[in-house]
């Protein structure tokens, strides 16, 4: 009797080689292309959004100015996101203001204040005169001019809301605790709370 040979096995063992062969040829035969008379559409196109309109470039970081002046984040004042989408920052106006920035306690002012009656040569540096009178012309027809006076008339003082930030923002804290001398940056009050709460316009 002549011995078996070792792969010359009996059993289940041929049918598990033979399945294994098998499912690798599917496999196999899987990745080849093949003719297809079935149109598949290609999947449909999400309707395009259009952003709106942003100036190019930019916008400002007033992150640092934001720890201490949350009030003047750009969701909630209007005259600070306007400049800040335009690239034109806190700093424009107020400088760099790093020692005021650095003062926890808030005794050091800013590097520039305007008083009332600066506003609006201050918002002159940058904004032309002559294009802000030329935009009330398309605006004769208003109904609202006590609410939102002409440029001529704030620029000429004549408008009973005399400061740009009548109209542009309310760019004024509501609440004080340090008060300083506009024009020569002296502290005048270390705690304005009870003036604010007698009067919230001082």
């Amino acid at each position: 009797m002549r011995p078996s040979h070792p792969l010359n096995v009996t059993g289940p063992l041929p049918l598990l080689a033979v399945a294994l062969a098998l499912t690798l040829l599917v496999m196999a035969r899987e990745d080849v292309p093949r003719p297809s008379n079935t149109v598949i559409a290609p999947p449909p196109t999400p309707p395009t959004q259009t952003a709106p309109s942003e100036p190019p470039g930019p916008a400002a970081d007033n992150s640092r100015c934001f720890v201490c002046h949350a009030n003047y984040d750009f969701k909630d004042e209007q005259l600070a996101l306007t400049h800040a989408k335009a690239n034109v920052g806190c700093v424009k106006c107020h400088g760099e203001s790093s020692r005021h920035s650095a003062d926890e306690d808030g005794f050091t002012p800013p590097d520039r204040m305007f008083p009332k009656s600066h506003i609006r040569f201050n918002c002159l540096g940058c904004h032309d005169w002559m294009k802000l009178v030329d935009s009330d012309k398309s605006r004769q027809d208003r109904s609202d001019p006590e609410d939102r006076p002409d440029h001529q008339s704030v620029l000429d003082a004549t408008a009973r809301k005399k400061l740009c930030t009548d109209c542009h923002g309310d760019h004024r804290l509501g609440h004080r605790t340090r008060v300083w001398d506009k024009r020569t940056g002296i502290l005048l009050r270390r705690d304005a709370t009870p003036a604010m709460l007698r009067d919230p316009q001082s």
